[in-house]
């Protein structure tokens, strides 16, 4: 009997911050490589509904570019903190010069990389190429070290990951800059304005605050700059989106079928009830495994609401609770056969939420693999971010229960990677390092946006510190929206969100 995983598609789809949609559109599968956090090849394509590429191919080429060819810099180090330390490993990378005077030269816009792979899409479609257009800027776009094709040591073996960090792909940034700017284009003078979104967005920031002499300013779009082991706070954000959206009605189902299936999980029968009625290939009886179920329940809504209206063809969060509503109707005020008809398996599938079988997607240590950006991204949360979504803020705050604890990812981590990670420790030293979310004695010339019905703006810098570190938070948009390109039917704080961003582009290079 063929089976899909209920809770792996909930746990990486915001885990990772990226979004790969299943054929069916009811689940969302690990991307892997969220969220943005992050684009992969697959989530480019369906968000860009481009059809004159495959987004797997290594180059690009539209009636608007010249050839986007994948290029290397082979001079990357292994480990940038140990000077006695001199392997080196080939990191990829992507250029459009379409708009750039080498007689003339503007500034480099540079995009970094983050928890996924990057392709062409990167340097041609996002909404920093027609900044890039305006200014006559030279567009470099960076990947991360441990995802997609740019890999520094033959496998992700634990002991390897040690050299997966935020501060070891900064250093990448610095070095490879360097080369880029004074080797390849021979302009050493040139500004570089730094653009990321979600982790790559922390990226940005950090790279000017921790390498100011290499960026004159940077735009961090959608950053949780703010490292949290526990972070409750995200459901209660699309508790207040699922609201915004479609008002109480659908918050009230949802928490009303949760609490009969928690209800229902408290016995043998009532197990065996939900294993009928969402059709799962075991029954979830120990307490790992139901919260396993209970996460990737939630895991729909997260994702639904993470990325609202910024896939291409698939259900936004009126959708969803639309169907739940008519599914109660139609089931004579059944809500909870309603809510399980959303996760239906395809006819001859069930969906297995066992605990053991969520640790397989994390077990292959070899790159190239369908989750082997999940098994990387899962160990800097473990190791320096944390960002686990849990029910721990209450059921008076979220409609999703009480039975994804934090403890739960903390028990991955220590499973999946065979070691006790001091999890709280490591992320208050994150915080310590960078900042978290006080910018206020930090660098300066950087610039926070933000959706208000994104749930990782919990984590982000929302209101203005100064005149050099100013926010935009856009009323009714998602995760990464004001990333993407310009579309007519952008709401009016979208569209004004993209003009103030270039004004202040404008400003501050002026400035310098």
């Amino acid at each position: 009997q063929h089976h899909k995983s209920m809770a792996v598609c909930a746990f990486f789809f915001v885990l990772c911050c990226v979004c790969i949609l299943s054929p069916d559109g009811a689940w969302c599968f690990p991307l892997l490589r969220t969220f943005s956090e992050s684009f992969n090849d697959d989530v480019a394509a369906a968000m860009f509904s481009s059809s004159s590429s495959s987004s797997s191919s290594s180059s690009y080429k539209d009636n608007k570019y010249n050839n986007i060819s994948a290029q290397w810099y082979t001079e990357q180090r292994v480990d940038h903190f140990n000077p006695q330390d001199n392997r080196t490993w080939s990191q990829l990378f992507y250029v459009n010069d379409t708009y750039f005077n080498p007689n003339k030269p503007g500034p480099v816009f540079f995009q970094l990389g983050g928890e996924g792979s990057i392709n062409a899409f990167y340097v041609t479609q996002l909404e920093y190429v027609a900044y890039a257009q305006h200014f006559g800027a030279l567009i470099v776009a960076l990947e991360h070290r441990f995802y997609g094709s740019s890999h520094p040591l033959p496998d992700m073996s634990t002991d390897n990951l040690r050299y997966l960090s935020s501060q070891q792909a900064l250093a990448d940034a610095s070095l490879f800059m360097s080369w880029f700017k004074n080797k390849v284009y021979k302009i050493p003078n040139a500004p570089v304005v730094t653009f990321g979104c979600s982790y790559s967005g922390n990226l940005a920031s950090w790279f000017r605050g921790k390498y100011s002499t290499d960026t004159v300013m940077a735009i961090a779009s959608s950053a949780p700059v703010q490292a949290t082991m526990d972070f409750f706070q995200y459901l209660e954000v699309v508790d207040k989106s699922l609201e915004y959206f479609t008002g109480q009605e659908c918050v009230d189902q949802i928490s009303n079928a949760t609490q009969q299936i928690q209800q229902l999980l408290t016995s043998p029968s009532g197990v065996q009830q939900l294993v009928s009625l969402f059709g799962l290939c075991t029954s979830p009886v120990s307490d790992l495994d139901q919260s396993v179920f209970m996460q990737g329940l939630m895991g729909l809504w997260m994702g639904l609401v993470q990325y609202n209206k910024e896939i291409a063809h698939q259900p936004t969060v009126k959708d969803r609770c639309d169907q739940l509503a008519n599914g109660t109707i139609n089931n004579n005020g059944n809500v909870l056969k309603a809510y399980a008809q959303l996760y239906a398996s395809t006819p001859g599938e069930c969906t297995n939420v066992s605990y053991s079988s969520q640790l397989s997607y994390f077990e292959s240590v070899a790159f190239g693999g369908p989750y082997s950006a999940a098994r990387a991204w899962f160990y800097q949360t473990c190791t320096e971010f944390g960002y686990f979504q849990t029910t721990d803020g209450g059921s008076a705050n979220e409609p999703f229960g009480d039975k994804v604890p934090v403890s739960l990812s903390l028990q991955m981590c220590r499973d999946v990677f065979g070691v006790q990670f001091p999890t709280a420790q490591l992320v208050n030293e994150t915080n310590t390092y960078y900042g978290g979310s006080d910018v206020a004695d930090g660098p300066t010339k950087i610039l926070f946006v933000n959706g208000d019905i994104d749930p990782w703006h919990a984590l982000s810098v929302i209101e203005s510190r100064s005149v050099d570190i100013p926010t935009i938070l856009i009323d009714g948009t998602a995760h990464c929206a004001n990333v993407m390109p310009a579309s007519p039917n952008d709401p009016p704080g979208l569209v004004q969100a993209r003009k103030d961003t270039m004004a202040m582009i404008d400003k501050w290079l002026a400035s310098l």
